[in-house]
């Protein structure tokens, strides 16, 4: 299939018709940049095949904004030595024509749509626009924009027309006999198992799941004769150890020992009780012997006291002399320390005197500078502000309004790119006259060699010719004049708003504003900096200054002259170590007298002290408490070691007749009683249990229900074998056409194949496609050996993009075998391919071309250069 000529009117982009004719047999690149019309072209192309043209789901194909459009498609074509012209028409008055041979067959309406569905290999929809599942082989080969990665999509939707081209390729008529068996086997074997996991269903599930129940209940059953018998023996050996052990009556032996047991723990815990009252005695005899102890260490401790007291009050009374000799050393240095003092104040005042006198000197000087450069200052100031108000007025004077300014610049360039609009769009009349020879062109007189340009309809007077009109043939030249017109009133409006003449005269004037904006804020600044609070505040400034000078005067008056000069800060720090030798020496004294005091004290308190405690020390009464305590702290140490003893006896005695052990042997014998009785209790239940329980089974007759389950069981099994060996025989069968049709496939498969893996090794060299039993490609086998198999999702965006578009020529190089038609149209494709990428398809899109037309949609033409044909521009006689 060769597609010649494509006529589009009213068509999205295309509002004035447009025509791509001479279309190449090959590859056909189309090049524009982006917005120019290029996936209007391949719409173009869909709608014409695959629309309806009665359908009015269609409105974006209409110009924007254009009402009562009717979008138009002509194509011409060509296939099988056949010339077809297919005119198609959409929303406003639908039409369809096909046109075969010039018209020797011709097919309106719905008859040439199912004609072009027919020859092509699509469906139509049964109502609205055409959806992906109706495209058919157009589907798969036209190739949308952003959509060359999608290939499973299409080819599932081509799947049809794919397979009848295989057949026709490779003979491999199907057998409507084998496809009737091997349906009906898969039919009968549905009946029976499950299609995914195989398992039983229906029937044949009924009967495996009734013959598992029988089971079942023949093992329950089973199980329940067998407990029986085991309860029939269990009963027995119950019966014989519950006689045994009620005529020997274990527990009473062992009853009788734990009995014995416990009176001889009753004899070691009143023995126990006799240790606890001679330990309770240690214990008394301890607290007494610790008691006198203590008793007897503080006598000690009060002989060492009294001692220790006398030797601090005769230190005391000695250390009374050397204070007495401090305080008198003392009292001198305060003396002389009071005369230094006074002789420094005096020294002071005169030096802090001459040192007022020289102050008020210096500020009165200070002061008269001041006021000089005060008064300077408020001159300055003065100048300024003159300056300010005279600078205020003159930008009153020249202000310019800088939007109206703006404007009025902005329409100049208006009027610049207005003025080169209306030169490109005017005629250019050139001219050579004879010498002597003279044109009349409007109030023009043209003489000689020369160039006039014509901007509108103008008249050309030859003289002993006649006259010519010229009219320029721009269409938007009548409205550049017009603009340019208006622009022109709009700048003379400006103009006099702004009262100047020209532009340069008023960004003049705006320059002259600009500089009297600068000089006032230069002004104002130097006045702020000569008086940041006013000229008044600097007046009222120098006026206190002329105060304080007055009393400065007035205050040096009063100051004595002195004639000798005094250093004050000689006198001040001479006074400074005056008073700290005065003030230490006080604090000496005060020390010193404070150091007697308390050493007085001291020792009236240390020697009254130390003669209390010796006269109450030395009394009768408390020398016979201290020999008293000394006797009886003998007696409480012998007392004690008594009993410690006794204790140590009766402890050891206890100990030998281990009451532990004894102790554990009554638990045991007690445990071992009950647990003795606890058991014949236990077997009493169990028999009678046991009894209960055979006397209700021998009731129901559990024999006679185990042979019914039995037989009912046997029953069902071979039901089940029956349905069992049916589902087998149908899995064999179904095994055996299955690979018998897998072969068939196969050999449909290998013209495909073939095609593939050309195509596929142009771009990984090795690689192979697997094909799954629908025909689809599954997944790419590439790496060491093809063995690396890579599903096609799991590849990047740009190589399934490749990918979809090889797949695409290998499905073409089938049709065009099996005859179909064939035409490959790619919309801004390979767009993610890398440059190394690119140029291996490059090389498969070539091979391609040689077989098929090739219709290559691209805004990047420099990329397309070199595949040997001329890069076509898409159509620009078409308005947006």
């Amino acid at each position: 299939m060769k597609l010649r000529r494509i006529a589009l009117e009213e068509f999205r982009k295309f509002r004035d018709p447009v025509v791509l004719d001479d279309l190449a047999d090959g590859l056909n690149v189309i090049a524009g940049p982006n917005e120019a019309g290029k996936s209007t072209i391949a719409i173009a192309i869909r709608a014409a095949f695959l629309e309806r043209y009665k359908t009015t789901k269609v409105a974006d194909l209409a110009p924007w904004g254009m009402s009562g459009a009717r979008p138009s498609v002509e194509i011409a074509f060509e296939h099988a030595d056949q010339q077809y012209l297919l005119r198609k028409s959409f929303l406003s008055r639908a039409r369809c024509e096909l046109l075969i041979n010039e018209g020797a067959t011709r097919h309106e309406g719905e008859a040439a749509e199912n004609a072009l569905a027919a020859l092509l290999g699509f469906e139509f929809s049964a109502k609205g626009g055409s959806r992906a599942e109706h495209g058919g082989i157009p589907g798969l080969l036209w190739i949308e924009q952003g959509a060359g990665q999608n290939l499973l999509e299409p080819a599932v939707h081509a799947q049809s027309h794919v397979r009848d081209a295989l057949t026709r390729l490779t003979g491999e008529l199907t057998s409507a006999d084998g496809d009737s068996l091997y349906e009906r086997v898969e039919s009968e074997r549905a009946t029976l198992r499950d299609g995914r996991s195989g398992r039983p269903k229906g029937a044949y599930k009924e009967a495996e799941d009734a013959c598992q129940r029988a089971e079942q209940t023949v093992a329950t059953l089973t199980a329940a004769k067998q407990a029986l018998d085991a309860d029939v023996d269990r009963l027995a050996v119950l019966r014989r150890e519950y006689d045994k052990a009620q005529h020997d009556q274990p527990w009473l032996g062992m009853e009788q020992r734990a009995a014995q047991a416990r009176a001889r723990l009753n004899e070691i815990s009143r023995e126990r009780d006799a240790l606890t009252g001679l330990q309770r005695e240690l214990t008394q005899a301890d607290s007494t012997l610790a008691l006198l102890h203590e008793q007897v260490e503080r006598d000690q401790r009060d002989a060492a006291a009294l001692r220790a007291s006398q030797a601090e009050a005769e230190a005391a009374t000695a250390r009374l002399s050397p204070a007495r000799e401090a305080l008198a050393r003392a009292q001198q240095h305060q003396q002389r320390s009071a005369e230094r003092l006074a002789e420094g104040n005096a020294q002071v005042v005169a030096a802090q005197q001459a040192a007022q006198r020289q102050d008020c000197l210096a500020q009165i000087a200070r002061l008269e500078a001041e006021l000089q450069h005060g008064q300077e200052r408020i001159a300055q100031a003065e100048q300024w502000a003159a300056q300010v108000q005279s600078l205020q007025a003159a930008e009153t004077q020249s202000v310019i309004d800088d939007k109206a300014l703006g404007s009025l610049r902005k329409l100049e360039q208006h009027l610049v790119q207005l003025q080169i609009q209306q030169h490109a769009g005017a005629t250019r009349v050139l001219h050579d006259l004879t010498p002597g020879q003279t044109l009349q062109v409007a109030a023009q007189t043209l003489a000689g060699a020369g160039e006039v340009l014509l901007t509108e309809a103008t008249d050309v007077q030859i003289p002993g010719v006649g006259r010519l009109r010229i009219e320029p043939g721009g269409r938007d030249l009548p409205a550049v004049l017009a603009e340019l017109h208006k622009a022109n009133a709009q700048r003379e409006a400006l103009l006099a708003g702004l009262g100047a003449a020209t532009l340069a005269e008023a960004e003049t004037r705006a320059a002259a504003y600009e500089q009297v904006r600068r000089e006032l804020d230069m002004a104002r600044q130097t006045l702020r900096i000569q008086a940041p609070e006013g000229i008044e505040s600097l007046r009222a400034s120098h006026t206190q200054s002329q105060a304080r000078r007055a009393q400065l005067e007035a205050q040096l008056a009063g100051l004595p002259d002195v004639d000798t000069p005094v250093d004050l800060i000689q006198a001040q720090q001479a006074l400074r170590t005056a008073k700290v030798e005065a003030e230490h020496a006080d604090r000496t004294v005060t020390t010193a007298r404070t150091a007697l005091d308390t050493q007085q004290a001291t020792a009236q308190v240390l020697q009254a002290q130390w003669t209390a405690r010796q006269a109450e020390f030395d009394t009768a009464s408390r020398v016979e408490q201290r020999e008293q305590r000394g006797a009886r702290l003998v007696e409480a140490r012998a007392t004690r070691d008594t009993l410690a003893q006794r204790c140590q006896t009766v402890q050891a005695a206890l100990q030998a007749q281990q009451p532990e052990l004894i102790e554990q042997d009554a638990q045991r014998f007690e445990q071992s009683a009950r647990l003795l009785r606890d058991e014949q209790q236990r077997r009493h239940a169990e028999l009678l249990q046991l009894q209960g329980k055979l006397e209700q089974a021998q009731a129901h007759g559990l024999g006679e229900q185990l042979l019914q389950a039995q037989a009912e069981a046997q029953r069902l099994a071979r039901r089940r074998d029956e349905f069992t060996t049916r589902a087998q025989a149908l899995d064999l069968l179904w095994q055996l056409l299955g690979e018998r049709r897998a072969t068939a496939t196969q050999r449909l498969l290998e013209p495909l194949a073939q095609r593939l893996q050309h195509y596929v090794g142009l771009l990984f060299p090795g690689a192979r496609w697997r094909l799954d039993d629908a025909l689809m490609p599954a997944a790419v086998l590439r790496g060491a050996g093809a063995e690396a198999q890579e599903a096609l999702d799991t590849l990047s965006f740009g190589t399934r993009e490749q990918l979809g578009v090889l797949a695409r020529f290998a499905y073409a190089d089938l049709l065009q075998q099996a005859g179909r038609p064939t035409l490959l149209v790619l919309d801004d494709t390979l767009v993610h391919a890398d440059q190394d990428r690119r140029e291996l398809m490059k090389r498969a899109l070539y091979d391609a071309a040689s077989r098929h037309q090739v219709l290559l949609l691209t805004c990047h033409a420099e990329s397309w250069q070199d595949m040997g044909v001329p890069i076509r521009p898409v159509p620009l006689t078409h308005s947006n």
